[in-house]
C-alpha cells in the first residue's frame, strides 16, 4: 500500500517540477520579448546614411512655430533658419533624456559661437520643467513644447513618438541626422554638416 503512495507523490512532484520549469521558461521568454520591444523603441530611428543624406522629416513646421521659453516669452524658431541647429525633444520624467543632458550641454558649450545653435524642447508641463531645471543645469536654451512639441517631433521624423528624440538640421534646412533614444557628444559631432568647423 505504501508503494502506490510513493509513486503518486513522485509523479506529483515531477509534474510540479515540469510545470515550474515551463513557467520559468515562459516568464524568461516574456521578459526577453519585453526587453527586445523596449530596445527597439529606443534604438536609432531611420536616420541619414553614411553619406549624410537628408533623413525623413520636414522642418517647415518647426521654423513656422513659436514656443515659450522658461520666462514665458515667445521665441520664434525661424530665428534659427540658415544655421546648423540641434533640436532635442525631452521630458523631465524620461531617464534617457536626463542621462544625455550632460553630453548635450558639453556639446553646446564646445560649439556655441561657431555657427551652431541648439534648443531643447520639453514635452512636459511647465511647472515640472522649471522645477527639474533648478536641479539640473543645462547650457543650451530650453523651450516649452507641451503637446504641440510632440507634434513638431513627429513632423521632424519621430514616427514612434518616443523620447528623447534629437535632430540635426543643416543651414539649408535639411535634416542630416535624427535619433530616437539617447545620443552622445560623439554621435552629434559625427553628424554635423561639413560647413561646421
Amino acid at each position: 500500500m505504501k508503494q502506490p503512495k510513493i509513486w503518486a507523490v513522485a509523479i506529483l512532484l515531477a509534474s510540479v517540477g515540469i510545470a515550474g520549469s515551463d513557467w520559468a521558461t515562459n516568464r524568461h521568454d516574456s521578459r526577453r520579448a519585453a526587453e527586445r520591444a523596449l530596445a527597439s523603441v529606443t534604438q536609432l530611428a531611420p536616420a541619414a546614411d553614411a553619406a549624410n543624406q537628408p533623413a525623413p522629416g520636414d522642418t517647415k513646421a518647426l521654423f513656422a512655430s513659436s514656443l515659450d521659453n522658461l520666462a514665458g516669452q515667445s521665441v520664434r524658431l525661424s530665428q534659427f533658419k540658415g544655421k546648423t541647429l540641434v533640436v532635442n525633444f525631452w521630458a523631465s520624467w524620461c531617464p534617457p533624456c536626463i542621462a544625455e543632458m550632460p553630453e548635450l550641454s558639453r556639446f553646446y558649450k564646445d560649439h556655441a559661437g561657431k555657427g551652431l545653435e541648439m534648443v531643447g524642447i520639453a514635452i512636459d508641463n511647465p511647472t515640472s520643467v522649471r522645477r527639474f531645471l533648478t536641479e539640473h543645469h543645462v547650457s543650451y536654451p530650453v523651450l516649452l513644447g507641451g503637446m504641440g512639441g510632440a507634434d513638431l517631433s513627429t513632423k521632424l521624423g519621430d514616427s514612434q513618438g518616443g523620447l528623447p528624440f534629437t535632430v540635426v538640421i543643416a543651414p539649408d534646412g535639411s535634416i542630416v541626422y535624427q535619433k530616437l533614444g539617447q545620443t552622445s557628444f560623439a554621435e552629434l559631432q559625427d553628424h554635423l554638416p561639413e560647413q561646421q568647423p
